[in-house]
């Protein structure tokens, strides 16, 4: 074997080496990197080694999760991939999995859900674990009051009906036997208990529809997909040749970033992943922002190589809310003329990467990050965070002030004067929010919706409500909310878990003609019947 048997290729915070007996090894995994492979029409390699520190320059370098999709959902079945990392990274990438592929677990959205009972002023520290004892062992371990929620959708029961059965159970069954509770006197106990339960249950039933496994066999279910080798205390782990099983790499970690490679005692390559790929630098353009209206950063999913990731800046009273924050966000903004100074808010749809990889790198760069979500997805985030960075949870929510939506409740936003926002979960894998923001002053209102990542499927909604996954109400929103606003900006990733292009034609011309498409997957289907939205545009509502 000679030194052309192992040849390096560089990527943008990446190195690839390709080898004749042991396939391809990646050295890293920053955001982006499946877009590279796709652009290249290189087929995505099985091995990967992670590096011991993944943020550089506070810059997020750590996106595993879209490698994991791909060997999920594009390759052969039983195909695997293997990753090499300390034994503490992958504790902590089981944990992004479990938010980002399945969701929060059922107590975890009843905790998040139940936060204002939680941080009552008059609970001590063992009222808060008794509580939360309470919602998980007494609520969410519950089989009998879980089979009364379902069984009452299946029957088609209205939410009021389901809402006092639910009441009742909470009454008789659960309350009379927390003594310490009912010493705290809260005021409409059952009642707050009950609406959250029947968020949290509805939820659940919502992300059974995708449901790739159970909460108890998550683990199991990674373990399907992904192998995992540890680098052990001296830095070193071996790669076995895929012929000869007697032959092996060393690989040795010299830094987090610097990796040597051996065979027998002979050197074959020395790999350094801290390295840029110079890009073309674009000048900023000359950027006013309109009064009430919308420009788009990038517009396209985690797989689409022709464009940036869908997110947006709304704009009201001329202040900017930022949809979802993509990598390196503050040098793809100035592109366009767009600082920071000009964003007040972030809007979290959900803890996808290709929808949260930017606010870490706010983070780390120690920016007070003012965030909008509900308090289920904003612990999810919370969660996630922690497992890429390591950092404590507390550490994180420094550097982040959050202001809490909820479905049903309109939000007069902080620091507007007329500016108000609407939000609804759409129907999606995880918890993901969906919105609308609206400039309501005397007679003049104007509003901009946006669905989030979500399965718009008129036929596939109707018989999930037909098989008793929601209400008729819960239907009736899932299927309506977003469509009376003057501009609709709607995902259109496809697939399982998107809406398809074609799920959106049946509407009346008035509604196709507000509807603007994002998180394509591909390139705008040529002389569509509905517009792509373009990135870098503005479109203005109020000049």
């Amino acid at each position: 074997m000679n030194n052309k048997d192992f040849t390096i290729r560089k990527g943008r915070n990446y190195s690839v080496l390709s080898t004749r007996d042991y396939g391809e090894i990646v050295f890293g995994c920053p955001p982006g990197i499946v877009k590279e492979f796709i652009k290249q029409k290189r087929p995505l390699p099985s091995k990967y080694i992670f590096p011991l520190n993944t943020f550089h320059n506070g810059q997020n370098n750590f996106d595993f999760e879209f490698i994991f999709y791909s060997f999920l959902f594009t390759r052969a079945q039983g195909n695997m991939v293997s990753a090499y990392c300390r034994p503490e990274q992958e504790k902590r990438f089981r944990k992004i999995l479990n938010e980002t592929l399945f969701g929060p677990r059922f107590d975890q959205l009843l905790e998040a859900q139940n936060h204002k009972i939680l941080n009552r002023k008059d609970f001590n520290e063992k009222d808060r674990r008794n509580f939360k004892i309470l919602l998980q062992k007494g609520i969410a371990q519950n089989k009998k009051l879980f089979n009364l929620f379902e069984s009452n959708l299946k029957i088609h029961a209205s939410e009021t009906s389901i809402r006092k059965i639910i009441k009742v159970f909470f009454d008789n069954k659960i309350i009379p036997k927390q003594k310490w509770l009912l010493k705290k006197n809260i005021a409409s106990l059952s009642t707050k208990l009950t609406g959250n339960y029947i968020q949290c249950a509805q939820l659940r039933k919502e992300f059974e529809l995708f449901l790739l496994a159970t909460e108890e066999k998550r683990d199991e279910f990674i373990s399907q997909t992904i192998k995992f080798y540890h680098i052990d205390k001296s830095g070193t782990v071996y790669i076995k040749a895929e012929q000869n099983k007697h032959k092996k790499l060393k690989i040795f970690q010299v830094k987090s970033w610097e990796f040597e490679v051996f065979e027998g005692k002979l050197k074959r390559s020395h790999i350094n992943i801290n390295h840029k790929i110079s890009t073309p630098v674009s000048k900023s353009k000359n950027f006013i922002q309109p009064f009430f209206g919308v420009t788009f950063l990038g517009v396209g999913s985690g797989f689409c190589q022709n464009t940036e990731n869908s997110s947006i800046v709304i704009w009201s009273e001329g202040k900017g809310i930022l949809v979802d924050v993509v990598n390196k966000s503050r040098s793809h903004a100035a592109k366009y003329g767009i600082n920071d100074n000009d964003i007040n808010y972030i809007f979290l749809t959900h803890v996808h990467s290709d929808h949260d990889s930017g606010i870490l790198e706010k983070i780390l760069n120690f920016d007070q990050t003012y965030i909008i979500s509900t308090h289920i997805i904003y612990e999810s985030f919370l969660r996630k965070a922690s497992a890429i960075t390591g950092m404590p949870i507390k550490t994180i929510q420094g550097y982040c002030v959050f202001i809490e939506v909820e479905p049903k409740k309109k939000l007069k936003v902080p620091g507007f004067k007329n500016t108000y926002f609407e939000f609804d979960y759409s129907l999606h894998s995880i918890p993901t929010g969906r919105f609308k923001i609206i400039y309501a002053k005397g007679k003049m209102q104007k509003s901009i919706a946006h669905s989030g990542d979500t399965k718009y499927d008129f036929l596939k909604i109707n018989r999930w409500y037909s098989e008793g996954a929601f209400t008729k109400r819960r239907k009736e929103k899932i299927l309506g909310f977003i469509w009376d606003s003057d501009l609709v900006i709607h995902d259109v990733g496809g697939g399982l878990l998107h809406t398809n292009y074609e799920a959106l034609l049946n509407f009346p011309t008035p509604v196709k003609s507000k509807i603007i498409l994002v998180h394509q997957n591909d390139k705008p289907i040529h002389n569509a019947e509905l517009r792509f939205a373009v990135e870098g545009e503005t479109i203005a509502l109020l000049p």
